[in-house]
């Protein structure tokens, strides 16, 4: 994972690469289905023009032809993004080609997330804002929320309930409100979540790492507390409020099933990055109980099934573990070398297939473990959503084109006649 302090290692950069796999899986929300390639739109960029194509392949379009953008999302018939990832502008566009260039819709914009239609948005005051993705402009917006940490500018939406850190008598606080901006505002826990990543749509509880000194940045101290969220009220319970894990051991982890894997003794190299040939992998369960997953440390985990994880230790090799009476009751190797990354396509909800990519190919694991190779060393970007089956990725060795495959490796098909410099959004229509 790529870092993002060169004091104290926070693993949140990388997770901006697959923004949209976090998102999706935040954004769920209680009416998510799965859906065919025919009711799918997948958005990419080629030489700075926005296109947009069904999953099966037809209908592609035009939607922008001067395109520059970040964290493209998708709220109502439009799509937002910013022009980087340092910007601050809200800028918005039809999703169906009709307008020749993108308007303005907010600024001083923090973060914005978008959730079943809404687009949600927090500027530099503190103040949380939520407006129908089709309104037609920002003055419409309902100010649901203020006194959030800007310092810590997290927002997500998931199942009726907006969250974000706030601040209590000025310091730091996870805390949660509905998402329509009603009733109080529910304090969850002292200190803050600092990326999405260190939240977990688990299917009955909403699970967080909670950094309880978030102002260090020089020394990494026991300070993370796991805590489980009730969907309904937004109420938090701490799993291991007496035995705080380490900053970088947890940051450079990732969740499983009901559980963290983290990486005991960890240390920095010269460059203030990870090196993984220290410590080792343990996991904390959110029934409080903690394990040894691994004996080397980890780069990538990913759940599996309802049992599993697959982790990408040191050497960069993937392994699954079944867990089972909290400890790990069979480990098997993948054998697949050169790994880089992990992540889950979840099917109403359980995460049914695990991707991985590194410099051999791409590969997927059924939850039986099933490994297929999926494309070899030509594949340059991929992409994916829940409930979606399969994966979009670029074919380097056929123009950069965009293709899809099945996970089983079937139905491998090309979904474009020019060449992609990325591929930005999949989205269920």
């Amino acid at each position: 994972m790529n870092k993002w302090s060169t004091r104290l290692q926070r693993t949140v950069c990388t997770l901006l690469l697959f923004t949209l796999i976090a998102a999706a899986v935040l954004g769920g929300g209680a009416n998510a289905h799965a859906a065919s390639l025919s009711q799918t739109t997948v958005y990419y960029e080629s030489d700075g023009v926005l296109y947009k194509v069904s999953g099966d392949g037809s209908g592609t379009t035009e939607v922008l032809l001067d395109f520059e953008g970040d964290g493209l999302s998708a709220a109502g018939s439009y799509l937002y993004y910013t022009r980087s990832e340092s910007s601050t502008t809200l800028l918005r566009v039809p999703n169906d080609g009709s307008s020749d260039s993108a308007e303005t819709y907010a600024t001083d914009v923090l973060s914005y997330f978008t959730d079943n239609g809404f687009i949600y948005y927090m500027d530099s005051k503190g103040t949380i804002y939520r407006a129908n993705g089709n309104s037609e402009a920002s003055s419409a917006a309902t100010k649901i929320a203020d006194k959030a940490d800007t310092d810590f500018p997290l927002l997500a939406v998931t199942k009726g309930r907006v969250y974000y850190n706030g601040l209590v008598n000025g310091n730091p606080w996870i805390v949660s409100k509905a998402s329509n901006g009603s009733g109080a505002v529910q304090r969850i826990a002292a200190g803050a979540v600092e990326s999405r990543y260190f939240m977990n749509v688990a299917k009955n509880e909403l699970q967080l790492m909670v950094n309880t000194d978030p102002y260090e940045q020089y020394y990494s101290t026991n300070a993370i507390i796991m805590y489980k969220v009730n969907y309904n009220t937004g109420k938090g319970t701490a799993v291991n409020p007496k035995a705080k894990l380490d900053v970088n051991a947890v940051y450079a982890g990732g969740w499983g099933n009901n559980l963290y894997v983290y990486n005991k003794g960890i240390k920095l190299d010269s460059n203030k990055d990870y090196d993984y040939s220290t410590g080792k992998a343990f996991a904390l369960t959110t029934s409080g109980k903690t394990l040894q997953i691994h004996s080397k440390s980890i780069r990538e985990v990913s759940p599996l099934g309802t049992d599993k994880v697959v982790v990408v230790d040191a050497d960069k090799k993937a392994y699954a573990k079944t867990i089972a009476g909290n400890k790990v009751s069979k480990s098997a190797n993948l054998n697949l070398n050169s790994v880089t990354f992990v992540t889950a396509q979840l099917t109403n909800g359980t995460p049914a297939i695990a991707y991985l990519s590194g410099t051999n190919g791409l590969y997927s694991v059924s939850t039986a473990l099933k490994v297929t190779k999926l494309a070899g060393e030509e594949w340059a970007t991929f992409q994916l959503h829940d409930d979606v089956p399969g994966m979009f990725y670029i074919n380097a060795d056929d123009l950069y084109r965009l293709y899809h495959v099945q996970a089983n490796g079937t139905g491998k098909k090309v979904l474009s006649d020019v060449f992609l410099d990325d591929i930005l959004l999949v989205v269920p229509n």
